[in-house]
């Protein structure tokens, strides 16, 4: 706050920011540590990602396309072109995020934490679009090839809510241990938390909720304080929701009846049934790319190219593809939690820990809700569902990673052991 304080009174902070960034700027010798493996792993879920919107936004026609000169030329190519744009927007994202030392964001959460929820109260004020939300800065007239620019600041907010807790969890000097100590945390989560809620997005604020209770556990926290406040959160959160979703319009509701009954809801739970049909219609080896016939091209999944693009890898990819998918994620989320164990700084540690929670809980939900193991929620799947806000967050986080990992030295973590305690 006394930097938010200083900003609007004296130049002294804007003086302040240049020089720090001039003297933590990206040093060429550090690009030896930069992990080229995480990196392959994230270029080839995006590969995946990219063929599989493609397949998934193809035209349905009567004739296959021999060749990939064909198949360019007969189908749509704007969603899996748009999608490459972001991916290259979020390497230059990245980039920028690696070219400071990380130990700067620590310094400068509390900016990152207010600018985070001035965005998250600006978009309040926006018409409401898909759903009665409220979540995204649009700009331009929607068209049918590639809908409406904008982005979704609530995607932003993990990777600020990341690093702001991990400023707040590396300057402890010992775990939370009472209820007094908890609160504070907890009120400085639950600002962002109640305004993504009341866009409403309830699948992002679960993030922001799965984010802050793997940071807990790992810090130390009393297992039996995170039990008991998880517990009020529950007690006071599902009358809430259910009270606010309880009409027999509410699309949300409809979704957590459908996954618990969906023989009960032909009509409202068919994007989860036609995503397994297509899953099991993939085989072992899939059908291949725009396949005729296929759940693909012939548009029986909605948002096959966003939530639902696992199907579309399924079905295209075969049993065995959407099996690569997940090992890479496997291989990625292996890779961050490594780093987490080797870095010698908490900061570091914490925000890689915050990393991995995001992109685990994503996955989970993700690949649960499409098999019907979980309910149906709007979370994408990193780097293979399209959506630029997503692509732009996780490429951020990446960076984030890098960061660390690229500027830390490579002896065992001060906070391994604790580490191990929890895992």
């Amino acid at each position: 706050m006394q930097r938010l304080k200083r900003f609007f009174t004296k130049g002294d902070f804007i003086r302040g920011l240049v020089s720090d960034i001039r003297a933590n700027r990206f040093a060429p010798s550090i690009i030896r540590h930069f992990d080229w493996w995480l990196f392959l792993a994230v270029m080839c879920l995006v590969a995946f990602g990219v063929v599989s919107i493609f397949a998934a936004t193809a035209s349905a026609t009567d004739v296959q396309a021999e060749g990939i000169s064909e198949m360019l030329s007969v189908h749509s190519i704007t969603y899996p072109r748009l999608q490459l744009i972001w991916f290259l927007a979020g390497i230059v994202a990245m980039c920028a995020v690696i070219f400071v030392d990380y130990k700067l964001y620590e310094k400068y959460a509390d900016l990152f934490y207010w600018f985070n929820i001035t965005l998250l109260l600006l978009v309040l004020t926006v018409k409401a679009g898909r759903g009665g939300m409220t979540a995204f800065f649009n700009w331009g007239s929607e068209s049918a090839a590639g809908g409406q620019r904008g982005f979704q600041p609530s995607e932003f907010g993990k990777f600020f809510i990341i690093i702001s807790l991990a400023r707040i969890f590396a300057n402890r000097k010992k775990p939370i241990r009472t209820f007094r100590e908890l609160v504070p945390v907890t009120i400085y989560v639950a600002i962002p938390l109640i305004l993504v809620f009341l866009q409403p997005d309830f699948g992002t604020a679960l993030v922001y909720v799965a984010i802050f209770a793997v940071l807990l556990w790992v810090s130390g926290t009393n297992l039996k304080l995170i039990a008991g406040i998880l517990a009020v959160i529950v007690l006071i959160a599902v009358p809430a929701w259910y009270y606010l979703n309880a009409s027999s319009s509410s699309f949300r509701l409809t979704r957590i009846l459908m996954w618990l009954h969906p023989e009960d809801y032909p009509d409202d739970a068919r994007q989860v049934i036609n995503g397994q049909i297509a899953i099991g219609t993939g085989g072992l080896t899939g059908r291949g790319i725009a396949s005729l016939g296929s759940f693909a091209s012939l548009g029986f999944i909605p948002d096959d190219h966003t939530d639902f693009c696992f199907a579309i890898v399924c079905e295209t990819f075969g049993f065995a593809g959407g099996c690569i998918v997940i090992a890479v994620f496997a291989f990625l989320l292996g890779r961050l939690i490594f780093h987490a164990f080797k870095v010698t700084d908490k900061f570091g540690s914490y925000c890689i820990i915050g990393v991995s929670a995001m992109f685990i809980f994503h996955i989970l939900e993700n690949i649960g809700m499409i098999l019907g193991i979980m309910p149906v929620t709007g979370i994408p799947l990193p780097f293979i569902s399209y959506g630029g806000s997503n692509m732009l967050t996780n490429m951020l986080c990446i960076g984030l990673v890098m960061n660390v990992v690229m500027r830390s030295r490579s002896t065992p973590s001060p906070v391994k052991k604790h580490y191990a305690k929890r895992l």
